[in-house]
């Protein structure tokens, strides 16, 4: 009976000493904007577990420029954080992290109401503009990037839709019926992609475009999505991924 009592009492402890977060997330999300612009949306979120750290860091790529509307949201509180740019110097200065950032880098700092006291999670929404990364000639998109996730989205521009991709994806449409696509990385080091879009014409010859008919007489498939899977599959049979 003593025995069946400590058992008890004991499950509900090591079930709290089994909780925890994952101090990085596994997804980031990236929404293309005009191409004109040169910008593309970014949204992401960690956990912060070091006790006592005041602030958080997002770390700006070299060659892209962060837009000043960046925001730094506290989870935990639905807060949003008081955020500034800072330099590498400035974030090393501080010793939070394990290893040094280039001190001449740029980070979006975000000040946090009361200090870490065992986890603090955040989510960060960015606007960045990256000319040499982002761009459209001849009336096509190109976007290149290294994805460093393990699960990484990535939405066209409304109307715009898929011509190429260089490494294999999930193809959907998002609520907006955008195409979206989804990587997914499980190698130890980045995926460097290159998509290619074009906009979508509404009309061909002044008939609108049709959806695709299931040959079994399913539901009817956007004929965007359809492309868009298509230019997916190709992706695949050039890899030799299965």
């Amino acid at each position: 009976m003593k025995r069946a009592l400590f058992l008890l009492v004991a499950l509900p402890l090591i079930a709290q000493e089994s909780f925890h977060r994952a101090e990085q997330d596994r997804e980031i999300r990236y929404w293309l904007l005009d191409p004109s612009s040169h910008q593309f949306r970014i949204s992401h979120d960690f956990t912060v577990t070091r006790a006592g750290q005041k602030s958080v860091h997002s770390f700006v790529r070299k060659g892209s420029v962060v837009a000043p509307d960046a925001k730094i949201i506290d989870l935990d509180t639905g807060h949003e954080l008081k955020t500034h740019m800072v330099s590498g110097k400035e974030v090393n200065a501080l010793g939070y992290y394990p290893q040094p950032v280039d001190p001449d880098s740029v980070a979006v700092q975000g000040d946090l109401e009361e200090p870490v006291a065992g986890s603090t999670r955040v989510r960060v929404q960015e606007t960045y503009t990256d000319p040499a990364g982002y761009f459209a000639e001849n009336g096509e998109l190109t976007w290149k990037r290294t994805l460093g996730r393990p699960v990484n989205y990535v939405t066209l521009p409304p109307g715009w839709t898929l011509t190429s991709v260089n490494t294999p994806a999930t193809i959907s449409l998002d609520r907006e019926g955008r195409v979206e696509l989804r990587f997914v990385n499980i190698r130890n080091d980045d995926l460097s992609i290159a998509i290619k879009a074009k906009r979508r014409a509404g009309r061909i010859g002044g008939v609108p475009q049709k959806t695709d008919e299931e040959a079994s007489g399913g539901p009817a498939r956007p004929a965007a999505l359809v492309e868009a899977r298509a230019v997916a599959r190709r992706a695949i049979q050039a890899t030799g991924v299965r």
